[in-house]
């Protein structure tokens, strides 16, 4: 009979210790998923504030502006797409005078404004005043972008 009575007590004492640690990995998992989803709110709204900042940051009105700079070979004029605050294209319009070989290089800096949101980029070798010529034309879009959000 003692022996029962042994075996018994053995048995609530491996169960109570079955069920705490059972407890035990459930209060870690409800934590661990609290902090994952509390990261993950966290994230989105620095990604959300960030966004806005972004907006509300930006100096430009959407729109499409245009204009006009010297070029190499004479008068380069670009129309610059505003949208959601970010230069979204950059069109050359005309060119008329410009050498087409040069020009072509001098493009390139197209893709870098878009890329950079600014004409604070490299000139192309070889083609800077071409080059120049599409910066400081992007430049004065920009500005009437500017006035336009003032």
């Amino acid at each position: 009979m003692h022996s029962f009575w042994i075996k018994t007590c053995n048995l609530l004492v491996l169960a109570a210790l079955i069920f705490g640690y059972n407890a035990v990995l459930h209060s870690r998992s409800q934590e661990e998923t609290i902090t994952k989803l509390q990261n993950e709110l966290t994230q989105q709204e620095t990604e959300d504030s960030a966004a806005s900042d972004a907006e509300a940051a930006s100096p430009y009105a959407d729109g499409t502006y245009t204009g006009k700079a010297q070029g190499y070979g004479g008068t380069v004029s670009v129309a610059v797409t505003i949208q959601d605050g970010t230069i979204t294209d950059v069109a050359i319009v005309s060119a008329k005078q410009e050498d087409t070989a040069y020009f072509d290089a001098a493009k390139g800096v197209i893709d870098e404004i878009l890329e950079a949101q600014t004409t604070e980029v490299d000139t192309v070798s070889g083609a800077t005043f071409s080059s120049n010529g599409i910066l400081h034309a992007v430049a004065d879009a920009l500005g009437k972008a500017e006035q336009a959000n003032a």
